[in-house]
């Protein structure tokens, strides 16, 4: 038992192991990313039984318009007194009997509610199937922005390393100076304390890279991976050209692509159809039935040939003039009847048709047709508030894609004025007319300023791929 478990463990870590590893090797593109995380996704799996079990009902209503045919058949044994259902009469004895029977029907006219029904559950299936659509348009889109954390935190890695760079060449030439006596050993002690904050930055940004690529990796639902490799593409700016469109545009546009409102406009139509099921419980149902029967008892008997006359025998009656009645004697012999003789014999059809006229049923009908009614009105508020819901989220995207865009464009601005600023200065402190204070202060601006525009860059990029998300674009870099 201790070998097996031991056995099963080390298959386990080798399996874990080597799964991890193929993954760590693998550069992931986005689309590869995105392709997984819907294959694998519990949410999605979800959703889609959902939807299958809203196809099985469809399913089922059309089966409903067809007859329905069921067979029976029983072995009996009786005991003491019991009713021979092959004679019709009592017997006092054991014996066996059997029957069988093939019953089919089929509904004429239920007041629409198979047609209703039918109508409804293929909405309903139709509105599942959009609801798939939608949670995997929702875990593609958090993949997408998952992903392109990782590029920003890794762009911040690049920039960070340059800037390591440079730092430590620069305190190099600074205690070179320090060293010949050409500056002052706070020169040295500012140059260390800069390198050191660089360090941090760095250190600050591999953490930002671990957490962000754990989020993807949770969003793919990668088992036993802690690490990815992505692809990384060339990040160019945006199309604006959806920009350029007004929030009402981009709604409308939305409005007949997003999957979440076709599927509330297909459940105000199903329950729209629930109403005229529920109506339809005050008017007649009419069906026609049929059913082949037949049944057999072993102690089934038939005459064997014709009675044998035994001469008379007296009845125990006599007559007015003092004469004993006789009645004559004869003998019988019986057979028994075979299986397949009975079935033959005691073969019955039956065809009829059946009448259900609703006269009062508790208003159950009433009750039914009033809580159809508040579930449409239900139905049409969640369509209307999913419509609203849109349409904010459409504004408050537009507008964070305008804002996102005037960011930008200032940090890029101000990017450029402090490198300019920041080459004067490096100028003059290497000419020495500068002190390292100054200097240090300079290349903070500069670095806050390198920094908060590769932030507004890939917020740019985000923003404007929702609104793109909105116009039905599918999710690229």
């Amino acid at each position: 038992m201790k070998n097996r478990r031991l056995l099963f463990f080390i298959c386990l870590y080798f399996t874990v192991f080597t799964q991890e590893i193929a993954c760590a090797q693998k550069s992931w593109s986005l689309k590869e990313c995105i392709e997984y995380a819907l294959k694998s996704n519990i949410n999605i799996d979800q959703s889609i039984i959902t939807a299958r079990l809203a196809e099985v009902s469809y399913r089922q209503s059309m089966g409903s318009f067809f007859p329905s045919v069921n067979a029976s058949a029983g072995l009996n044994y009786n005991f003491g007194r019991s009713l021979d259902q092959t004679t019709y009469q009592f017997v006092n004895s054991t014996f066996q009997s059997g029957n069988g029977s093939l019953n089919a029907s089929m509904p004429l006219f239920e007041g629409l509610e198979l047609q209703n029904t039918l109508r409804k559950n293929r909405l309903d299936a139709e509105a599942g199937k959009q609801d798939v659509v939608k949670t995997q348009n929702d875990i593609a889109l958090g993949v997408a922005t998952a992903f392109l954390q990782v590029l920003y935190s890794q762009e911040q890695l690049q920039a960070a390393n340059d800037r390591m760079e440079q730092v430590t060449q620069e305190r190099k030439r600074t205690k070179l100076l320090v060293d010949n006596d050409l500056l002052a050993e706070g020169s040295l002690l500012d140059a260390d304390a800069l390198l050191s904050t660089e360090e941090l930055n760095k250190v600050t940004v591999e953490n930002l890279i671990r957490t962000s690529k754990l989020n993807l990796i949770q969003l793919m639902q990668l088992d036993f991976v802690t690490d990815i490799e992505l692809a990384f593409p060339a990040v160019e700016l945006p199309s604006q050209e959806s920009l350029s469109l007004t929030a009402d545009a981009i709604y409308k546009q939305a409005e007949q692509t997003l999957p979440e409102i076709k599927s509330a406009d297909i459940r105000v139509f199903s329950a729209e159809k629930s109403i005229a099921i529920a109506r339809g419980g005050r008017f007649p149902r009419l069906s026609v039935f049929g059913s082949l029967s037949s049944n057999f008892s072993n102690q089934a008997r038939e005459l064997n040939g014709t009675p044998v006359f035994n001469g008379f025998i007296p009845t125990g009656a006599v007559t007015s003039t003092g004469e004993t009645v006789l009645q004559p004697q004869y003998i019988y012999n019986y057979r028994d009847v075979s299986f397949t003789d009975q079935v033959n014999d005691n073969f019955a059809k039956a065809v009829g048709f059946s009448l259900n006229i609703p006269l009062f049923n508790g208003w159950s009908v009433k009750s039914n047709v009033s809580r159809a009614k508040l579930n449409f009105e239900s139905a049409r508020l969640n369509a209307k508030l999913t419509r609203n819901n849109t349409f904010k989220s459409v504004q408050q995207a537009h507008a964070d894609a305008l804002a996102a865009f005037n960011k930008f464009n200032a940090a890029t601005k101000s990017a450029d004025a402090l490198q300019r600023s920041f080459t004067y200065t490096e100028k003059k402190y290497n000419a020495g007319l500068l002190n390292s204070l100054d200097y240090i202060t300079s290349r903070n601006n500069l670095t806050k300023a390198q920094s908060d525009l590769l932030q507004a860059k890939y917020d740019f990029i985000l923003k404007v791929k929702v609104l793109d998300f909105y116009l039905g674009k599918p999710l690229s870099f």
